[in-house]
């Protein structure tokens, strides 16, 4: 009877040890699917740039002279191609279409792209982000802060910056992806005059 329980005990610990294991290996399946979605938003941004003056995609503000919106959503639909679904799978049941955001200080007043050009360091310059659970807009409202001033409470309403485990992905303007913990992201936003944020 005693040998019966701890063969029991055995296999209960064992199926923890595994289910767990499990779990771990899913998220890092979905972060790595993740990122490879924002490389791709990033290629996009940059072939876009390529053929509109070195210009990057627009906000949903930017209507095109019909009134359609020239969203960073719409205008790289073409250079993401059909298959492209926008959705980070650690999100699956996300509010939004979409689950990324753009940088809205990446746009002029009226919402239109600005040029590439202009970036100091375009490699530190977030373009794109996982948007947090509560927001749907295809875009942040960074500009909007008082004094152009972001703080870690208004990033963190914004952006899902623990959308795996105690990280997040970030697009930068350069195009290339990384996984960020959000203490970092917190020290960037401490920094006066950083480019995080502003190009």
């Amino acid at each position: 009877m005693i040998e019966l329980l701890v063969v029991i005990a055995v296999i209960g610990i064992l199926t923890t040890l595994a289910v767990s294991a499990a779990g771990g290996l899913t998220e890092r399946a979905n972060r790595t699917k993740c990122l490879s979605n924002l490389r791709q938003i990033g290629a996009a941004m940059h072939l876009y740039a390529g053929e509109n003056n070195g210009r990057v995609p627009s906000s949903s503000h930017h209507r095109a002279a019909d009134g359609s919106s020239l969203s960073w959503t719409n205008t790289l639909s073409e250079y993401l191609g059909p298959e492209f679904l926008g959705r980070c799978p650690s999100t699956p049941n996300h509010r939004a279409a979409i689950t990324y955001g753009w940088n809205d200080f990446l746009t002029d007043s009226t919402g239109a792209g600005v040029s590439l050009a202009a970036a100091r360091t375009p490699s530190a310059t977030l373009a794109v982000a996982e948007l947090a659970t509560n927001q749907t807009s295809e875009h942040f409202h960074f500009r909007g802060s008082p004094r152009g001033r972001v703080t870690a409470n208004q990033f963190k309403s914004a952006v899902n910056v623990e959308c795996h485990a105690d990280t997040a992905n970030y697009l930068f303007l350069d195009g290339h992806a990384e996984n960020l913990a959000w203490s970092v992201i917190q020290n960037r936003l401490g920094k006066a005059n950083n480019p995080f944020l502003e190009p």
